[in-house]
């Protein structure tokens, strides 16, 4: 039987990809600008002459150190992560496996943190982290974003889908919840930990507001913190757009070829998580 094609949906995808791209295009363009010919010519897409160059002169660029500030968010992205895959598998196999008083109601109340903003508890988080000495430092930045309510109720989704009499075989053998975890539960949970490492790589790896707030000096600054001191400030006194559109490009590497690796086992994870309750 001969598949009819829709037209009209592989329009709709074209005029998507078309949108979705066009930054993307945009910024490369103006990576290879000139600083000048960024600011006075905005509304052309691609430079007169490519200035591969810029790619190089980042490195030295005003108010931006490229190497440490990548250093930074590479230690805050990789900690995170891992820290909100350990703690989100352990309370998602305590609220998927474990029964005890008031379970379901601390799950509900911890997914309704959920709608609560950044923007709404930074200020108490701040002082909190102030009185403890912890401003301007990686734990101010790493700490208070371990647990992950969305990566507990993950984990806990693919926990339930386990099969109950697993279990109940290993506890014959006189097994106990953590050998449980860590033999049965924790290394069949590879689509829920593929998920989240994958979501939480790049949300981490992007954010922005937390490590501007927690992080005063140039010296922990991550890199999307640098980028967005780059064309700012009374010390620039010279255009930098394009070494911003360069300093951007390379960002954007390494979010890309994670999600390009895993794009795969990540689309898979989403569908065996699923939506059990």
């Amino acid at each position: 039987m001969v598949r009819k094609r829709n037209y009209g949906t592989m329009f709709l995808l074209i005029v998507l990809a078309v949108l979705f791209l066009f930054p993307l295009v945009y910024m490369l363009g103006g990576s290879l600008k000139t600083n000048q010919e960024a600011d006075s010519k905005p509304e052309t897409i691609f430079p007169e002459q490519p200035q591969w160059r810029n790619y190089i002169d980042i490195f030295d660029a005003p108010n931006f150190n490229i190497l440490l500030q990548t250093r930074n968010s590479l230690i805050v992205t990789f900690t995170v992560t891992a820290g909100q895959i350990f703690v989100a598998a352990l309370a998602g196999y305590a609220f998927a496996r474990i029964r005890f008083i008031w379970r379901d109601t601390i799950f509900i109340i911890f997914l309704a943190t959920l709608i609560l903003p950044f923007e709404l508890i930074f200020v108490p988080l701040y002082l909190m982290l102030a009185k403890w000495g912890w401003i301007n430092s990686f734990l101010a930045l790493i700490v208070p974003v371990i647990a992950n309510p969305f990566a507990i109720f993950m984990f806990r989704q693919f926990f339930i889908t386990v099969p109950i009499e697993l279990e109940e075989a290993m506890r014959m053998d006189g097994a106990g919840y953590m050998r449980i975890f860590l033999s049965l539960m924790l290394p069949l949970s590879g689509p829920p930990f593929l998920t989240i490492f994958i979501l939480t790589w790049l949300a981490e790896w992007s954010a922005l507001l937390r490590p501007m707030i927690f992080a005063r000096t140039p010296d922990m600054w991550t890199l999307q913190v640098g980028l967005n001191f780059l064309n700012r400030g009374a010390q620039v006194t010279t255009p930098t757009t394009a070494y911003l559109m360069a300093g951007i490009a390379l960002a954007s590497i390494p979010p890309v070829v994670i999600f390009l690796i895993m794009q795969r086992r990540f689309v898979e994870g989403i569908a065996q998580t699923g939506i059990k309750g």
